[in-house]
């Protein structure tokens, strides 16, 4: 590997974790400077405490941070691509070159096209069998009724 990827792998890295400290950053503050404070915890069968944070306090806390996240999101977007990273699912293989798939559909199309021959082959054979059996019948038949002097 080259200086270069080891240098953006590391920023990378190092991108990541201070994105993950910024996540946090907005409780931190919330609750360091009192803006908000979570109920004591009550030992086990005590009846709970009183929250004494309102409601709307909550919501709000909730629609700031998912802001902040959204924010977060676009901004690691955006410093990956700064990079050079591109973030890919990794279960998944890479998508083939598009030569590739076009002469794979190219192929498929080929098999398919020679499959339909042959089947449409084996109907004129049948159809042709059919016939001749049909008219082997039919003259048969004439034959039958012209040998017993049934005619005129």
């Amino acid at each position: 590997m080259t200086v270069a990827m080891h240098r953006r792998t590391a920023l990378v890295v190092l991108v990541t974790a201070g994105l993950i400290l910024l996540a946090c950053l907005p409780a931190v503050v919330t609750f360091g400077l009192g803006w908000l404070t979570l109920p004591e915890i009550q030992p086990w069968g005590a009846p709970p405490a009183r929250d004494t944070t309102t409601l709307e306090a909550w919501a709000l806390f909730a629609v700031v941070y998912l802001l902040w996240m959204v924010g977060l999101m676009v901004l690691l977007v955006w410093v990956f691509d700064r990079l050079g990273h591109h973030w890919q699912y990794y279960e998944r293989s890479p998508r083939p070159p598009r030569k590739m798939r076009r002469r794979a559909r190219a192929t498929m199309q080929a098999m398919n096209a020679e499959q339909q021959a042959q089947l449409e082959a084996m109907r004129r054979r049948e159809q042709r069998e059919a016939r001749r059996r049909r008219d082997y019948e039919r003259d048969e038949a004439w034959r039958r009724g012209g040998q017993s002097g049934g005619g005129v």
